[in-house]
């Protein structure tokens, strides 16, 4: 699969996330931008350990499908709190 499908894939995952889990936020009274990063890898850890499960019982379309939403929360996380740039060094570019 091209990298730029796995981005759609990605972006619509971000999409459901924001449909299915908006009322919740307002529910508990904790908006997202008041979530430290710290929360969100323990969302993550939860779908990690989601897809460690599926894949002892070998269900690996399931563990897929939470390596996505790992992914997506990930995004989300950066979304709320920056992203540091990578610089890719100059003798790696230089490679090949």
């Amino acid at each position: 699969m091209e990298r730029t499908e796995v981005y759609k894939r990605l972006d619509t995952e971000r999409d459901y996330q924001d449909l299915r889990w908006t009322p919740r936020r307002e529910t508990n009274g904790t908006p997202d931008e008041q979530k430290p990063p710290a929360e969100w890898i323990n969302y993550m850890e939860f779908h990690l350990s989601k897809a460690k499960e599926a894949v002892y019982f070998l269900r690996d379309e399931e563990a897929l499908a939470e390596v996505r939403k790992v992914a997506a929360l990930a995004v989300r996380c950066l979304e709320l709190h920056g992203c540091p740039e990578r610089v890719i060094p100059e003798e790696l570019l230089n490679q090949g």
